[in-house]
């Protein structure tokens, strides 16, 4: 009974002198973590270098910048090849020319032009004649002078024609060439696609091409152009169609080129997630050249909404974080927001959800908080 009665009582002793320890250490702890709340000792010169903050809302304009790249407008950008193999025999236009859609760019003799205007002509004389025929026999059995067989058969004839000669025509015109201008023993004459300006060129008199090599001449109508930018999924709704951005290349990256969003992607890439935005500019002082970088500057415009100092704003492993105060004293709550964007400066930071106008956060000295 009396060694049960000595336990007990070194028990308590070594309770009371733990309990004792671990209210010390507490006592003596500047900051102690409990779960998302924080308290700083009193005695902590902690305490002096935290500045607190009420939740208000405030006009701001949701910015960011990103790359992208000039290019032509689809359907004013143009590679213009040869159809035949064969020599350039004339240079009808020359470097900085302006064309319109349908104009030469240049002559030349080919043998394999010869044989396909050879062929056209000959579909085209004979629908002439089998027509001509089914005409004469459809006058005739008319009158009673012929059978029907005989009708039948001759409209067979001009219809057969017919389709050799439609298909003859769409030969010539997948090469862009229109048959009803074509002459027998003409040279081939190349023209261009679109109206532009012929902006690259390698026209030479007597050079021999091939109809598997590389564009000849490129014509592009500059006035205008696009600019694809790349932005990351998180600022998708930063931007809407119809709104502008600024933009600014290397060569003069002080002058402000405007472009308007005409078309924001579909399809966010896997690997960079992002999402492409096409952008319209002016380009009458041909600033802008085909394939050259610039720097998009995006911009929305001014709304309400809870601003805070980018010091006030923690990233962690999954999420922002900020401490929001509580009425006890120096005990703050580790709290997850979601935020948009930053200001250009990133001095400020907007807060979309998580927080409330009227509630306290630390905006500076949270840093000595973050565990």
């Amino acid at each position: 009974m009396k060694k049960v009665v000595l336990l007990g009582i070194v028990f308590s002793i070594v309770a009371f002198v733990s309990c004792n320890s671990n209210n010390s250490q507490n006592e003596s702890a500047e900051i102690i973590y409990n779960g998302d709340s924080v308290t700083i000792n009193s005695t902590s010169p902690i305490c002096k270098k935290i500045k607190v903050v009420t939740v208000t809302e405030e006009q701001f304009s949701d910015e960011f910048r990103t790359v992208g790249t000039a290019q032509a407008e689809t359907g004013k950008y143009a590679e213009v090849c040869t159809p035949f193999d064969g020599r350039v025999t004339n240079a009808l236009v020359h470097l900085g020319s302006k064309v319109s859609a349908g104009q030469g760019l240049f002559e030349m003799s080919s043998s394999d032009f010869l044989e396909t205007s050879k062929e056209y002509f000959q579909a085209v004389n004979n629908y002439e004649k089998a027509e001509a025929d089914y005409q004469r026999k459809k006058t005739l059995f008319e009158h009673g002078l012929t059978a029907q067989r005989e009708l039948d058969e001759a409209f067979a004839e001009a219809d057969n024609a017919r389709k050799d000669k439609e298909s003859a025509e769409a030969t010539l015109r997948v090469y862009n060439m229109n048959p009803s201008s074509i002459k027998m023993g003409q040279p081939l004459r190349v023209c261009s696609p679109i109206s532009g300006e012929v902006v690259a060129s390698n026209i030479t008199t007597g050079k021999f091409i091939k109809a598997d090599d590389e564009a000849i001449a490129t014509i592009a109508d500059l006035s205008t152009m696009w600019v694809n930018a790349l932005i990351k999924e998180r600022y998708i709704s930063t931007v809407t169609l119809g709104g502008q951005a600024e933009i600014f290349t290397e060569a003069d990256n002080e002058n402000v080129i405007w472009g308007k969003v005409i078309n924001v992607g579909s399809i966010v890439d896997e690997e960079t997630r992002s999402v492409q935005v096409l952008l319209s500019c002016d380009n009458a002082d041909r600033k802008l050249k085909h394939g050259m970088y610039v720097s998009v500057h995006f911009m929305s415009e001014p709304h309400p909404a809870i601003v805070l100092p980018s010091t006030a704003v923690f990233q962690g492993e999954q999420s922002s974080y900020v401490f929001v105060a509580t009425d006890k004293p120096n005990t703050y709550i580790r709290r997850q927001v979601q935020v948009s964007t930053s200001s250009d400066d990133n001095q400020k930071i907007c807060v979309r959800r998580g927080l409330n106008p009227g509630e306290r956060v630390i905006s500076d000295g949270g840093i000595y908080l973050a565990d």
